[in-house]
C-alpha cells in the first residue's frame, strides 16, 4: 500500500487583534444604574458579589444588594463621622448649610458625607426621643434636600440633553 500525502492546508494570514485602550471603567450602581466611582466615600460594596452601590441606594433598597440580595456589606474604610451637639443644634435651627460646612471643616470630609452624617444623627435623635419632628427640623431637612437635589437635577438634565 502506498501512502498518500495530504496536501498542505493553507492557513489564513494572521490578523492582529484590535488594540483596546481603557483609561477607566465606571462601575454602575445596580440600584439606580448610574456611575458609582471607586473614590466615592459613601459607596457600599456587597460582600457576596462585590457590586458597588451608592450609600443612599443601598439603604433605599432595603440595606441589601440590588444584584444578589445579600445584606452583608464589606467593611467600609469610610471614616466614622460623629456629629457634635452644636452641629445638630444648627440643623434644628434651620441652618443646614452652616451645619454641613462646620462638619466638613472639623473632620475634613466631603459635603456628601457630612450631609449624610447630619441626617442620620438627626434621625437617630428623633427615634431616641420618640416624638414628632419639631418645625425647625422639618425646615432643616427640606433645606438640605433642596440644597443638594436641585444641583443634582441640573446635572442629570444636562446628561440627558447630551444623549
Amino acid at each position: 500500500m502506498s501512502e498518500k500525502t495530504l496536501p498542505a492546508t493553507k492557513h489564513a494570514p494572521e490578523k492582529s487583534a484590535p488594540q483596546v485602550e481603557v483609561a477607566g471603567s465606571p462601575v454602575r450602581c445596580p440600584y439606580c444604574h448610574t456611575d458609582c466611582q471607586p473614590e466615592d466615600e459613601a459607596a457600599i460594596v456587597c460582600q457576596r458579589c462585590l457590586s458597588r452601590h451608592h450609600g443612599g441606594c443601598w439603604r433605599e433598597g432595603g440595606s441589601s444588594c440590588s444584584s444578589c440580595g445579600s445584606t452583608k456589606a464589606l467593611k467600609s474604610d469610610t471614616p466614622e463621622v460623629k456629629i457634635a451637639p452644636a452641629e445638630l443644634k444648627l440643623l434644628e435651627e434651620g441652618l443646614a448649610r452652616e451645619a454641613v460646612e462646620r462638619v466638613q471643616r472639623r473632620l475634613s470630609v466631603s459635603e456628601a458625607l457630612a450631609t449624610t452624617a447630619l441626617l442620620e444623627a438627626a434621625s437617630r435623635k428623633l427615634r431616641d426621643a420618640g416624638r414628632r419632628l419639631p418645625p425647625g427640623a422639618i425646615v432643616a431637612i427640606v433645606a438640605i434636600v433642596m440644597i443638594f437635589l436641585i444641583p443634582l437635577l441640573a446635572v442629570f438634565s444636562d446628561l440627558l440633553r447630551s444623549l
